[in-house]
């Protein structure tokens, strides 16, 4: 009689392997979806446009104040999802004119560009469950 040991532990292995590689991509991808900071925002933006150390602080502290303004209308609209929409469509506006006052004419249509390419990323993406 064979015995099939060597077999079945080499697929308990492999099983487990799938089961560990799986957990790890749900993990990242959680991750990836998760908001960056106005540090982070300010620092990738940099990185995009070629900013100066001055300039991205400058940035960062624009995200931040925007932010805080953000989340204040965010809970003052609660439940008003029309109205909540008008309000960021209308913040992100500001804070996106105020950026663009630090920029010199390049590093602005570049960061049109960016805006507009983040906009297509959203209206492609599916739609939340809530």
């Amino acid at each position: 009689m064979k015995s099939t040991t060597g077999i079945g532990r080499f697929l308990i292995v492999l099983f487990a392997m799938v089961f560990v590689a799986g957990m790890v991509q749900m993990a990242f991808a959680q991750g990836q979806g998760m908001r960056m900071s106005p540090k982070q925002r300010a620092d990738t933006l940099g990185k995009q446009l070629g900013l100066d150390s001055t300039t991205v602080v400058k940035v960062a502290a624009i995200y931040e104040k925007y932010q805080k303004i953000m989340t204040d209308k965010r809970n003052e609209l609660q439940g008003d999802m029309d109205a909540m929409r008008a309000a960021m469509t209308e913040i992100r506006e500001a804070q996106n004119m105020e950026i663009i006052s630090l920029l010199t004419k390049p590093q602005a249509a570049k960061f049109e560009e960016v805006v507009k390419q983040q906009q297509q990323r959203m209206m492609n993406r599916p739609p939340r469950n809530n």
